[in-house]
């Protein structure tokens, strides 16, 4: 996998004074093959270095006959600082670094010592991937956990990186478990560079789009995605995930990540199923089931209005002034600013009133007449739904 260092200059952007479209590059295979290095683990250099590696739970060692880990970091032209990282089977010759075909869907592991240079961002070619980070206080360096299984895909040589198009039928395969670790620095605004702390996005498709395009007030990303329709004769089946941290969430105009809901990220490829998981710090996006070639991943925020209150009461307090109270809306994703409640009747005109909280008072009603009222909530992205309405009594 490879990263064009022209590209990584600027890419995500937050919403503090900004925004601008940012186009991305294409990740390719690496043509090098890695071998069997010793001096890439910590007991032999500095960071980066591997730390440990495992397949399917078993130790992968660094004088394994079968298996050649390895990790090696520089600093980018750009000024980030990037570590790129992959396991292959050093007993497969050929022009592509891989693992063996039934390492496809094998669960593996590799521990990073990324030093001193904070792993802000990662990409991988893998699926379902987990990570975890340690930061030794003392030392003042990171240790990175990269866990998921190997997948496989077309050797992207093949493709047309520019009209992100593959050959039809695939046939020169690899598998893959291999990625990269980023602190980002290459972001011009040093104290936006946490913002994008937990940024994690993996792939089995050939070409993607790494990094992705930003742009928009709120955020928007888009990513392009090529691959062939079939591999060596079976139709491809395509996946792309990615953790969205709350940080960034809020760079799309989620002011309350938190209560966010499925319906709060809009998400999709053309094609596949779309699961959106919400968590306490960051939110998954899944797409499985994508079918090729050239695809688009469009993500942006969806529905965050509030729900409707409930619960509503009225009451007058007059013959022209009453008040509706109600339980608070929840929110989904934006915090409620306020209130708004209607007492509407025919042949009368409706009558408004606003509030922060319950009870909401609605004034200038007429004294003999019923009217149905409602309530709603409001957050900075607008109005939610309006509630079900109660009656409100006439009063002589």
């Amino acid at each position: 996998m490879k990263k064009s260092a022209a590209v990584l200059a600027a890419t995500l952007v937050t919403l503090t004074g900004f925004a601008f479209p940012l186009t991305g590059a294409s990740a390719q295979v690496s043509p090098a093959r890695p071998g069997i290095d010793p001096s890439e683990w910590c007991s032999n250099q500095a960071p980066p270095c591997v730390v440990a590696a495992s397949r399917n739970g078993v130790a992968i060692t660094q004088s394994d006959p079968t298996y050649a880990v390895s990790a090696a970091g520089s600093k980018q032209s750009d000024g980030e600082f990037l570590t790129q990282w992959s396991i292959v089977d050093a007993q497969i010759h050929g022009t592509y670094g891989t693992l063996a075909p039934g390492d496809a869907g094998v669960p593996f592991s590799i521990t990073i010592d990324v030093g001193r240079h904070s792993p802000r961002v990662l990409d991988e070619y893998a699926a379902g991937v987990s990570v975890s980070k340690t930061f030794n206080g003392r030392a003042g360096i990171w240790d990175v956990t990269v866990s998921g299984t190997a997948v496989e895909q077309g050797v992207n040589a093949d493709c047309n990186a520019t009209a992100w198009t593959c050959p039809f039928n695939e046939t020169n395969t690899v598998v893959l478990f291999s990625g990269e670790i980023g602190d980002w620095q290459q972001w011009p605004d040093s104290a936006q560079w946490n913002d994008f702390n937990g940024l994690d996005q993996w792939t089995n498709v050939e070409l993607t789009e790494i990094p992705p395009q930003i742009s928009g007030n709120p955020l928007s990303i888009t990513e392009q995605l090529g691959n062939s329709h079939e591999l060596n004769g079976v139709v491809f089946d395509g996946s792309w995930s990615a953790v969205l941290p709350n940080a960034v969430l809020v760079d799309m105009g989620i002011n309350d990540p938190s209560t966010l809901t499925p319906a709060g990220i809009s998400a999709g490829a053309g094609t596949g199923t779309v699961t959106v998981t919400p968590g306490a710090t960051s939110t998954e996006i899944a797409i499985s089931g994508i079918t090729f070639s050239h695809r688009t991943v469009r993500i942006r925020r969806g529905s965050i209005t509030p729900n409707a209150p409930t619960g509503l009461k009225t009451r007058r307090a007059s013959k022209t002034v009453a008040y509706v109270s109600f339980r608070a809306a929840r929110p989904r994703g934006s915090f409620v600013r306020s209130y708004e409640a209607r007492c509407s009747a025919r042949h009368h005109p409706t009558r408004y009133g606003t509030g922060s909280r319950s009870a909401v008072k609605v004034t200038k009603l007429a004294a003999s007449v019923s009217y149905m009222c409602q309530v709603r909530a409001k957050s900075a992205v607008g109005y939610g739904r309006w509630s079900s309405a109660r009656k409100l009594a006439p009063r002589a």
